[in-house]
């Protein structure tokens, strides 16, 4: 590499990245390395919207992880995609733009001793970095370089989504980023125009002709350098060769869920018993390290339909994709540019408190979880979450090896009553299916499928079919209790000089996606980093 010492060491591209990338080199006195495991992003499997299936797919930009057996879900092992390229997984995934619920920052302040990171704290920091293309308001900021829209033009049938909520009472909701999540409405998506707008583009990419930013990709990062429990630099390898870099003031690890504790681990901090048994020496005894897991689990409907109206593949939609290419490379809108996935909801289950507890994400087509398979025909698919699950899992190195992946164990729907929860959410995506609102298209139901009539039924379906929905956090969790890893100010406990960045540090899941507020973690953490001398 030439130049081995830096200010600050950055691993990892991903969205917390990004924004640390461009905040900490503002300062031309800062020199910043970002060391990067995946390659460019220069691809139009990312930046085309509806091509977001195949993105979720390719190894090129993707770790392509897989859990342990989860003994609720008839022992299956489930896919987990997370990014591995600059823009990490903002630039895999469906670009939907959810802050979550202002109570849910409170609650990480007030029940887990996140000081300083109510909402009241956080909506400034949302709003700083937005660029809000319905223009800027008290909810939302318009001058910020992510930028965010509508999904537009909607489909038929997600209008129909729609008119299926009114007709269970459910509001319209044309802002699930304003004054209240519950109701029917529109995502608001990380584009711009035609394409994706991942943090790279926000955030790295304009900052990348700064002569004190370098980034280097293809970096497989081993483990943190401690010496005397000061965290010094990283060894990192880079096209077959180790080397040891250095960082003057900080290590900053932006992996996200997986891979943050991962590192930690593979650097001997952890808990010891989980570290000797994958043949590293203990070197911080920091037992919430991999705990604390949660996910969004996820369960989908799907009816086929008689016209063509859907996003999908015939003979009847070939006219229509061969004009979506056109209009793609002449720079004009079409359906290669419009966000498949168009329609949201945020409802309450039977065990619901105040908040919603479910969000529903509508696609006007036939839809395989993670892009797995390229159904043909038309339809429109629905998927049901679980927003404030109760099961807890883990991450845990199985090797020193930094090139085999930790065992992920998310536990789903082993605790509480995420299944109840979660079955509720298949019902109602069922009824919501089955309205009249679909009447003029619908031509079956195809999931669950007419066979499954009971609750039971259902219950047993949900254990054979359901699937993440991308969003686990809380494995290097901020706070101050006994699992807690990092402190309000995301410093890794025991350790100096080294911080953990992302979506790992929440306490506990939002109601809603994760990328927004990881971005506005690492855009609240700047600053902090700076302010430390």
């Amino acid at each position: 590499m030439g130049r081995t010492v830096f200010d600050f060491i950055i691993v990892g591209a991903g969205s917390a990245g990004c924004v640390l990338a461009e905040r900490l080199s503002r300062d031309p006195a800062h020199s910043v390395l970002v060391l990067e495991a995946g390659g460019s992003d220069d691809s139009p499997l990312v930046l085309m919207p509806m091509l977001m299936g195949l993105a979720i797919q390719s190894k090129a930009f993707n770790w392509h992880y897989e859990t342990e057996a989860q003994t609720a879900l008839n022992g299956r092992r489930l896919y987990w995609p997370r990014g591995r390229t600059l823009g990490g997984s903002s630039a895999i995934n469906a670009m939907h733009y959810i802050r979550g619920a202002p109570e849910n920052y409170d609650e990480w302040r007030d029940l887990y001793g996140c000081e300083g990171w109510g909402w009241d704290t956080a909506l400034p920091a949302f709003r700083e970095v937005e660029g809000h293309q319905g223009g800027g308001d008290h909810w939302h900021g318009a001058d910020g370089p992510l930028t965010v829209q509508e999904v537009r033009p909607l489909n038929r049938l997600t209008e129909g989504f729609f008119e299926a909520g009114a007709l269970l009472q459910y509001p319209r909701n044309a802002d699930f980023n304003g004054a209240a999540q519950l109701g029917f409405g529109p995502y608001q998506v990380t584009q711009r125009g035609l394409r994706r707008w991942s943090a790279a583009d926000a955030f790295l990419k304009p900052a990348l002709g700064r002569p004190n930013l370098t980034v280097r990709t293809g970096a497989l990062v081993h483990r943190v350098v401690l010496e005397g429990g000061v965290a010094t630099g990283v060894e990192v390898e880079i096209a077959g060769q180790t080397l040891s870099l250095s960082a003057r003031r900080e290590v900053i690890l932006c992996g996200g869920a997986v891979n943050s504790p991962q590192l930690l681990q593979l650097s001997g901090i952890g808990d010891v018993d989980d570290l000797r048994a994958a043949g590293v020496t203990p070197v911080i005894d920091l037992p919430g390290v991999g705990r604390n897991l949660q996910d969004h689990i996820d369960i989908i409907g799907q009816i086929s339909t008689r016209s063509a109206t859907s996003i999908g593949l015939s003979l009847r939609a070939l006219p229509t994709l061969i004009s979506g290419v056109a209009a793609w490379m002449g720079g004009r809108p079409g359906p290669l540019s419009t966000n498949p996935i168009q329609g949201g909801a945020f409802v309450r289950s039977s065990r619901a408190g105040d908040l919603p507890d479910i969000q529903l994400v509508f696609t006007p087509g036939l839809a395989a979880p993670h892009g797995r398979e390229l159904p043909v025909g038309h339809g429109a698919t629905l998927h049901a979450c679980v927003l404030y699950p109760e099961s807890r899992g883990r991450i845990r190195i199985v090797s020193p090896d930094p090139a085999v992946p930790p065992a992920i164990d998310p536990a789903y729907l082993t605790v509480g009553t995420d299944l109840e929860v979660l079955t509720d959410g298949l019902q109602m995506v069922r009824t919501l299916l089955g309205s009249a609102a679909f009447a003029f298209d619908r031509r079956a139901e195809l999931l669950p499928g007419p066979d499954r009539t009971s609750r039971a039924d259902l219950m047993d379906d949900v254990r054979a079919r359901a699937e993440t929905l991308y969003h686990p956090v809380g494995t290097c969790a901020m706070g101050t209790g006994e699992l807690a890893v990092v402190d309000p100010q995301l410093r890794v406990r025991g350790v100096k000089r080294l911080r953990v960045v992302d979506a790992s540090v929440m306490p506990r899941l939002i109601g809603g996606n994760t990328n927004a507020p990881t971005i506005m973690i690492a855009t609240r953490a700047a600053p902090m980093i700076l302010e430390t001398t």
